[in-house]
């Protein structure tokens, strides 16, 4: 039994595994047969073959952590969004295949995927190396090369780190004014696009990359958001236009006034109205996320030069600044839930509502007066 060459009526080559992977009912030898298309897919069949008749037998199959991921994990994540697939490359890279690439799959506990975890820097880190391995092993579960998932197991993880800091916003749209007077000053057209649709509107950065002009209805002052536009590694695909976040993503937005008007002038430039990508990219169609960061990054740095002193907030943080403002002006929080396009309202409490001290001590003078 083994691997044999083989060639087609048509003249084509093919590569044939044959294996025997048991006995059958009767008492006879179970033999499974596949035919390949290159000699190295033959040897990675026949090497989870063998892995899975040893399985049966209760022995050490011989299918290392490493060949798995390469030959059976990555050509089945085929339709992953790009940006998952980098975080599975980092986590793998990173964590997983110095701690078990050369390691049989079945010989993968708990007490070695404790070593991993003691190795990681901080709980976060460790979660997320523990996560991917997790999936990777449920893959090798259905494939039958173990009977049941280590990474299952309960660990004990590292200190939790550093706790990440509330992000600087804007908390009021009256003080939005004197930033978006700055914005008037600099004159750059792709960052007031940016500012009105994260500031004004609340759209996440890769819904704003997503729009079209076409997707901006000025009949119905509303922008239809179904598309984002995500930036990856080349080895995933590359920068690409995909569905947005969850299915209540896909919405309407309103525009305030200030916004339409805004919208609408740089719609036009003298007799042309512009249409393709809302935010045109030099190279590409669209921009580049990291181009659209150094851009407003550039901007900021202006604004310091120019002794114009803002809250330095990021392009990811205007979603913030929106949401804040939104509840201060008297909105309500469940139509901003669906303004920002969240499939549930918890998440708009616990990461987008942040009064700073002033707003709070105004609040506790208002209800305590008289």
């Amino acid at each position: 039994m083994g691997i044999g060459k083989k060639t087609l009526s048509d003249g084509k080559t093919v590569w044939v595994v044959c294996e025997y992977t048991g006995f059958t009912l009767s008492g006879k030898r179970d033999r499974k047969t596949v035919t390949c298309r290159t000699e190295k897919e033959a040897k990675l069949e026949q090497a989870k073959i063998v892995a899975m008749r040893d399985a049966m037998r209760n022995r050490s199959g011989r299918m290392n952590f490493a060949a798995y991921v390469d030959g059976w994990f990555w050509p089945s994540k085929r339709d992953l969004a790009p940006s998952t697939k980098d975080g599975y490359r980092r986590e793998l890279k990173l964590r997983l295949l110095p701690a078990f690439g050369n390691m049989d799959v079945r010989d993968i506990d708990r007490m070695r995927i404790q070593r991993m975890v003691d190795a990681c820097p901080t709980e976060k880190v460790a979660r997320n190396a523990v996560a991917v391995l997790k999936t990777v092993l449920n893959m090798a579960k259905g494939d039958g090369l173990i009977l049941s998932n280590p990474a299952c197991a309960g660990f004990c993880w590292p200190e939790k780190g550093t706790r990440t800091p509330n992000p600087t916003v804007i908390t009021t749209f009256s003080a939005m004014a004197s930033l978006f007077q700055a914005i008037d000053d600099y004159g750059d057209a792709e960052v007031e696009k940016m500012a009105v649709t994260g500031l004004l509107m609340g759209l996440r950065p890769e819904e704003r990359y997503g729009l079209d002009w076409k997707d901006i209805d000025f009949a119905a002052h509303a922008v239809h958001v179904h598309q984002a536009y995500t930036s990856a590694s080349k080895e995933s695909g590359g920068s690409a236009v995909r569905q947005t976040k969850t299915e209540k993503s896909t919405r309407w937005v309103p525009m305030p006034p200030n916004a339409e008007r805004r919208l609408a002038r740089l719609r036009r430039h003298g007799n042309i109205v512009s249409t393709g990508p809302f935010l045109p990219g030099k190279w590409t169609p669209r921009t580049n996320p990291s181009s659209a960061r150094r851009r407003w990054e550039r901007f900021l740095s202006w604004c310091d030069g120019e002794g114009r002193h803002f809250p330095h907030i990021t392009l990811e943080n205007m979603r913030h600044s929106f949401a804040t403002s939104y509840l201060h002006a008297g909105g309500n929080v469940e139509d901003l839930s669906r303004i920002l396009g969240h499939s549930d309202i918890n998440t708009t409490y616990r990461r987008y509502v942040r009064p700073n001290m002033e707003d709070l001590r105004a609040g506790m003078q208002a209800v305590t007066a008289g």
